[in-house]
């Protein structure tokens, strides 16, 4: 209970960390779909990033993880067969900075894996 009413507090108090927790997820999102990713209907800082079949979401979640992002696979039977993907997050502290190294790993690894 003390850690809700905590979280509520900072809600509360620093109005500027929601407002960059959105920001951070429209660039994020945004730039995600630039590249020609499919995001599906996600509404959050949740953002699924769908690959389709389970080995492609594996490969991709792997290779990100080995460049070091962290976005994991997502398989069946947690989602339906053929909507496999990894999923990522964005929070109030990530930097532009952490955004487009983010990005630019998507880039390398959705080509190598011919994602996009």
């Amino acid at each position: 209970m003390a850690a809700c009413i905590t979280a509520l507090d900072v809600i509360h108090d620093e109005p500027e960390r929601l407002e960059r927790l959105w920001s951070n997820t429209r660039a994020f999102k945004a730039a995600l779909h630039e590249l020609g990713f499919d995001t599906g209907l996600s509404e959050t800082p949740i953002t699924p990033v769908i690959a389709g079949d389970e080995e492609r979401a594996q490969a991709l979640g792997r290779r990100l993880f080995e460049e070091g992002v962290f976005a994991p696979a997502i398989v069946f039977p947690t989602v339906v067969r053929g909507q496999a993907r990894v999923r990522t997050i964005v929070t109030a502290d990530h930097t532009d900075r952490d955004l487009d190294e983010a990005v630019e790993t998507f880039a390398k690894v959705g080509r190598e894996l011919r994602l996009i």
